[in-house]
C-alpha cells in the first residue's frame, strides 16, 4: 500500500522529533486504515478449486475432467473415450485424435472457453511416429498464429491399452 500523496508531503514535511512528528505519523497510518490510500491493488481473485465431471466414469475412476481455480483451467489428460468411458477408433490414431480434440472442446465449453484460451498442450502417445503422420489434424482446432505451448511425449501405455494418445491442457479464460 502506498501512502496518498497528501501524506506523504505532510510525513516530508515535519521534521524533528517528539509530538508533532508523532501526531503526523499517527494521521498517516489513520489515512492508511480508512482506505485514503492511491493505487492499492484489489484482493486476489478466490482460488477456490471448483471440479467439473463431464461423464459420470470420471468420478468413479476417481479424476476431475477439469479443475478451474480462478480463471486458469487445468484439463485432465483426455482420450477418446465416449461418455459411458469406453474407447473410440481402436487402432486408429487419426481417430483418436479427432476424437480428443472433439472431448477437449466439450470441457473448454462447459468451462466458458474455447481452443483461443489454450495457453498448454501435453500430448501423449504411445506411438510418436503414428501421431506425426497425423498431426496436423490439431492444427484446425487452433486460430492462425494462436497455437499453445506443446509438448509431445511418448510413453510406452495409456491408461488403456487402446489408447494411442491423451492431451491435456491449461486454459486462460478472459
Amino acid at each position: 500500500m502506498r501512502l496518498s500523496q497528501q501524506a506523504r508531503d505532510t510525513e516530508l514535511t515535519s521534521v524533528g522529533a517528539g509530538p508533532a512528528r508523532r501526531t503526523v505519523r499517527v494521521l498517516a497510518a489513520a489515512l492508511l486504515l480508512l482506505g485514503a490510500c492511491e493505487g492499492e491493488t484489489p484482493a486476489p481473485a478466490s482460488r477456490i478449486p471448483e471440479a467439473l465431471h463431464l461423464n459420470g466414469y470420471e468420478q468413479t475412476f476417481g479424476y476431475s475432467q477439469a479443475v478451474k481455480v480462478g480463471r486458469t483451467v487445468y484439463i485432465s489428460a483426455t482420450v477418446a473415450a465416449d461418455a459411458e468411458g469406453r474407447l473410440v477408433s481402436p487402432g486408429d490414431m487419426a481417430g483418436q485424435l479427432d476424437a480428443v480434440y472433439a472431448n477437449l472442446a466439450a470441457t473448454l465449453k462447459a468451462e466458458g472457453g474455447g481452443f483461443a484460451q489454450v495457453v498448454m498442450e501435453r500430448i501423449y502417445t504411445t506411438d510418436m511416429n503414428a501421431l506425426l503422420k497425423v498431426q496436423d489434424r490439431r492444427l484446425a482446432y487452433y486460430g492462425k498464429g494462436q497455437l499453445p505451448a506443446t509438448t509431445w511425449v511418448e510413453v510406452r501405455r495409456l491408461v488403456d491399452p487402446g489408447f494411442l494418445v491423451a492431451i491435456e491442457a491449461v486454459v486462460e479464460l478472459p
